[in-house]
């Protein structure tokens, strides 16, 4: 019948005890055997459970300080033996009976891996050997037990066994058994990502391993099935809490994902609007509804339908800007998602209150730290250190090559518009224009935001956006200009420093340039591509 097995004998064996005796007692109520190790026992015990010492059923020595418990042949034999007359014959000579289940889960070794004060020795004794072990044993021979890794499963193994008079189908144990085994690898991973991989940013091997977090509708578009994955072991997006309106969509995810780092090492209040992963406009100001306007102000047009970025809280006054005021005149758009690491109350009860309680109200208040950045291309994974945009430019390796030097209030707004472009699309442009007060840069905002696949494109499509406005502004490139077009058009365009990485064989060319037309320019001397 499918396979049934009749569970007869368990051995228990859980560091997680959440949820453990209701079903322990479970078990009980279909006849099974419990045989449970040290701390799992007592805490059945205590629990009034009716269970049994593993190490005093099957005469199992503790050794080496209680680093041994189930690292014994008769146990593993127990779990990996066959039901056929000859495995089953040396289980009787040995003294021991057929183990039909292993309810197991192991040492939080990612959570010593998180703590701050984390040593080797720490580390090391965090190891589970003898879980692991079972686990795989068991899941070896998923012909005959069931392994029960997760304590998620134990409500479905119960049904399982109230479908089946006690037993287990094979269909059923297989599907635990691959479950186990991802286990493992995931917690193989850990170690191997906890303990290091030698010197260098980058491993020699690179171990991911990722829990579904939920499905998605669809992909990006309805054609394709879709799926949001949790990188095990550390702080994602997944973490962060949705506070109101519509369900996330795997587009959501990209745009929230693509829109969280625009506003990371800022220290004012700053806002960017975002479109498809597209900066649309980023400001800085005293007030984050003050942020808001001057962001929105760059490209209203491009605002509709995206994504509201903050790095401070949300409060009320911003609330009221932010999103379609349905019913006024006025300049709002239709938003689809704000991110902030905190809402005021009366906040969330504006946004939840617009466009029919459809935005998705995202709050972020914990910064992701999977170390690398992945692109996985045609089955390769290529793989950086992912960019810390906490760490700025060094102004002191800025160099001003041209006759006209910028004066001190456009060094503050080149090294802003910097920051900005480093976040952009290659080829990325920023026009941005700012104000000074008392020697230091209040607000700050973008004319125009671009890239393109040419540089002097990128460059048009920005002072498009800007018009009359990029009349005194500043530009950033994130790459060198490698002709002089893209200067004699920002000059045309009355901008009047420009900031850029150099090393084009025509940097002179540019230079001259820029001479020609009285134009500041500021050479970092690094690139700031992303692609």
């Amino acid at each position: 019948m499918d396979g049934v097995v009749k569970v007869r004998t368990a051995v228990v064996s859980v560091s997680d005890k959440s949820g453990l005796s209701s079903f322990a007692e479970g078990l009980s109520g279909f006849g099974v055997e419990i045989l449970a190790t040290g701390g799992t026992y007592t805490a059945l015990k205590d629990q009034g459970v009716a269970v049994k010492s593993l190490q005093d059923d099957m005469g199992l020595p503790t050794a080496v300080s209680g680093r041994v418990k189930t690292l014994h042949a008769p146990l593993h034999a127990a779990i990996l033996a066959k039901r056929t007359p000859e495995n089953l014959a040396e289980l009787r000579e040995m003294g021991v009976k057929p183990v039909d289940m292993v309810v197991c889960n192991f040492y939080s070794f990612r959570e010593a891996m998180m703590k701050q004060d984390s040593t080797d020795d720490l580390l090391v004794e965090s190891i589970d050997i003898g879980g692991p072990t079972m686990v795989r044993a068991g899941s070896k021979n998923f012909e005959s037990v069931a392994v029960v890794s997760d304590p998620s499963m134990y409500g479905p193994v119960l049904e399982e066994m109230k479908s089946h008079a006690g037993g287990t189908s094979l269909q059923f144990r297989r599907r635990l058994g691959v479950e186990a085994f991802a286990l493992t690898s995931a917690y193989d991973a850990a170690i191997f990502n906890g303990l290091g991989h030698g010197p260098g940013p980058l491993p020699e091997r690179l171990l991911v391993s990722a829990t579904k977090f939920k499905d998605a509708k669809y992909g990006e578009n309805p054609d394709r099935a879709a799926v949001i994955y949790s990188i095990d072991g550390w702080r994602t997006m997944s973490q962060w809490k949705q506070l109101g309106g519509d369900t996330l969509s795997f587009n959501n995810f990209l745009d929230i994902g693509s829109a969280y780092d625009i506003v990371e090492g800022v220290d004012s209040p700053a806002v960017a609007t975002v479109k498809h992963g597209n900066i649309s406009g980023f400001a800085f100001a005293p007030t984050v509804a003050e942020a808001y306007s001057l962001a929105h102000a760059c490209d209203p047009q491009a605002d509709f339908g995206g994504t509201v970025v903050a790095n401070r809280a949300v409060d009320v006054e911003a609330a009221l800007l932010i999103g379609k005021n349905e019913g006024a005149r006025d300049l709002s758009v239709y938003t689809e998602i704000v991110i902030s690491p905190d809402f005021t109350p009366e906040a969330i009860s504006v946004l939840e209150n617009k466009q029919k309680k459809k935005i998705r109200v995202i709050k972020a208040d914990s910064r992701p730290d999977f170390p690398y950045d992945l692109k996985v291309v045609q089955g390769a994974v290529l793989a950086q250190e992912a960019v810390d945009y906490r760490t700025k430019l060094d102004p002191k390796v800025v160099t001003y090559p041209t006759k006209s030097k910028p004066d001190g209030d456009q060094v503050q707004k080149l090294l802003a518009a910097w920051e900005v472009v480093r976040k952009v699309h290659s080829n990325g442009i920023v026009v941005a224009q700012g104000e000074v007060e008392g020697g230091r840069l209040v607000r700050f905002w973008t004319l125009g935001v671009a890239s393109f696949r040419k540089r002097n494109g990128a460059v048009k499509i920005a002072l498009d956006n800007a018009g009359p406005r990029a009349k005194g502004a500043v530009c950033a490139s994130d790459g060198f200009f490698p002709f002089r077009d893209s200067l004699e058009l920002l000059a045309a365009a009355g901008v009047s420093a420009v900031i850029q990485p150099g090393g084009s064989a025509n940097d002179q060319d540019s230079v001259d340039a820029a001479d020609e037309h009285g134009m500041a320019m500021a050479i970092t001397h690094t690139r700031a591509f992303r692609h």
